[in-house]
Formats: C-alpha cells, sequence, structure tokens
C-alpha cells in the first residue's frame, strides 16, 4: 500500500506543495508561532522598549528550533496514540517516517542550544530546561501522574529566559516561579481535558485523566484562580501599577467566569475546548500585563 508521500510523487506542483505543508505540521506550527510571538511580545515589555535587534532575532530564533524540536517530538513519541485518535498527523499518516521526525526534533534543540548560546550562558541554561520539560513530557510524563510538572517550570521559565537573555533581570521575578507554575498547571489540564476520553481509550494516564472531567475541572480553574490572586497579591507588595494590576485581574476573573459558564451550560467537549482558549488568552493577561506592571 502506498503511503501518500510515495503516491504524490509525478503529481502536479499543486498537489506537492499540499502534501508538503500537511507534513510540515510535524513542528506544531501554530503553537511553535504563539510561542514566537509571546517571545517578542515579552521582549518588548522587558526593554521597556524595542529590544536590540540582533539578540531579538537569536532570541526568536531559538524559541522558533526549541518549540518545533517539541512539536516533532510530540509526533514520534504519539505516533501510536495518534494512528487511533488523530489519523490525519504526519507521523501517524504516514507523510513522515518516525526516524526523520526523531532526527528533526535533534537537529532543532542542537541548533536552538548553540543560538541561545551566543546569547549568554543563562540564556542556553533556561532555553535547555524550557527544551527539556517539553522532550521529558513528550517521552515519558504526559503518560503519568507527573504530567503537570513540565508546564509548571516551563511556563515561569519563559519569561524568566526572555529577562536574562536580554540582561534585564529583576528580583521580582522570582515571584515568576508560583505564579507560573499555577498558571502552568492550570492550562497544562484544561489543554487535556477535551481529548481526556480519547486518551483514556487509548491507555493515557496523566494527572487530568485519573482526576476525571470534574476533578480536574476543578484543578484547572482553582489554580488559574489562585494565580490570578496570588498575582494581585504579589503586584501590590512589589509596588506595582494598580491601576495596570486591577485591570488584568478583571480580564482574567471574567475569562475564569466564561471558562466555567460555558462548560455549565453545555458540559461538551467543545465547550472545554473553547473554555481552554479563553483561560489561555486570560493567562496571557496576567503574565504580560503583571510584568509590565511591576518591571
Amino acid at each position: 500500500m502506498e503511503t501518500p508521500a510515495l503516491a504524490v510523487r509525478g503529481a502536479a506542483p499543486g498537489a506537492r506543495l499540499r502534501e508538503a505543508l500537511r507534513a510540515a505540521r510535524i513542528i506544531h506550527p501554530f503553537p511553535t508561532l504563539l510561542n514566537v510571538a509571546a517571545t517578542g511580545a515579552l521582549a518588548v515589555v522587558a526593554a521597556d522598549g524595542w529590544p536590540d535587534g540582533w539578540v531579538l532575532a537569536r532570541m526568536l530564533a531559538a524559541m522558533f528550533c526549541t518549540q518545533a524540536a517539541i512539536g516533532a517530538a510530540n509526533d514520534y513519541f504519539d505516533r501510536e496514540l495518534d494512528a487511533a485518535t488523530k489519523p490525519w498527523k504526519p507521523v501517524a499518516a504516514g507523510r513522515v517516517a518516525p526516524s526523520t521526525a526523531l532526527g528533526v526534533a535533534a537537529a532543532l534543540v542542537a541548533v536552538a542550544m548553540v543560538v541561545a548560546a551566543t546569547i549568554s550562558g543563562g540564556s542556553l541554561l533556561l532555553m535547555a530546561l524550557g527544551a527539556a520539560c517539553g522532550l521529558t513530557y513528550d517521552a515519558r510524563l504526559k503518560r503519568s501522574v507527573l504530567s503537570g510538572v513540565p508546564f509548571m517550570v516551563a511556563i515561569p521559565a519563559l519569561p524568566l529566559w526572555v529577562w536574562v537573555s536580554l540582561g534585564e533581570w529583576d528580583a521580582v521575578l522570582w515571584w515568576l516561579l508560583p505564579l507560573g507554575a499555577l498558571i502552568g498547571l492550570a492550562l497544562h489540564v484544561a489543554n487535556t481535558l477535551p481529548d481526556l476520553r480519547a486518551d483514556e481509550a487509548a491507555g493515557v494516564r496523566g494527572l487530568a485523566h485519573r482526576l476525571g472531567v470534574s476533578g480536574s475541572a476543578i484543578l484547572a480553574w482553582a489554580s488559574f484562580g489562585g494565580a490570578v490572586g496570588l498575582a494581585a497579591i504579589a503586584g501590590v507588595a512589589a509596588g506595582g501599577d494598580v491601576w495596570l494590576l486591577t485591570g488584568i485581574i478583571v480580564v482574567a476573573m471574567l475569562a475564569l467566569a466564561a471558562s466555567v459558564g460555558m462548560y455549565a451550560r453545555w458540559r461538551s467537549e467543545f465547550a472545554l475546548q473553547v473554555g481552554f482558549g479563553v483561560l489561555g488568552v486570560g493567562a496571557a493577561a496576567v503574565a504580560a500585563g503583571w510584568l509590565a506592571a511591576v518591571t
């Protein structure tokens, strides 16, 4: 039986282009580019204006390579699960060989580390930490009760990496460790919820799968609410802009209320998917607004 990649040989240029674009999904373009955009936005906040262009370019390149590597590794380690639940993904569909996906991930990680090392030693260490979180989640932790840990570490590591890479370190950033951990836990659980039943049928037993839909939803909302409360306390303690802090708390609480309300009203996987998106927007507002208010 021909694989899609073999079948498209000799086809029209348009068909080959479409096939190439489908194969390119191995780097998970949307979350990868979202993290690149977040890096740029945080860099502007950290520099209190436009940062040095050459440093920023290397930061964006390193982030792109790291996130693309995590995406490719995800498709490699999840190839059997994807065959049952997401057969359109590149490795599961036969568009990209498993060995190719693993090779792409390894090459991209190497490039990311080299680029980060040209910025500073601190930048390299934090970039390596973020990459390790994503890769260990893909390889092992996704299927364990510790599935939330990589997110609890990686979420606060991102802004810390941006500030360190730009040489803008401030002691107030230590607050990001508990704040980011709560946000990371909330987003991980909320992101897992829509796929809970399909994952369980395939034998995945992460944190959310063990808690069930109701327990996981409560954990996600409680963690997010805790992050908002901590952001308010830490912001005031750090002497942050009160009006800006008030604004981000209002936005975050509206996002939380919308996520809870949609699930309470419809109790569907679609409501959980939209609720995750709403929480994601609220989390971005909390993180960016809090950092702008206190730094």
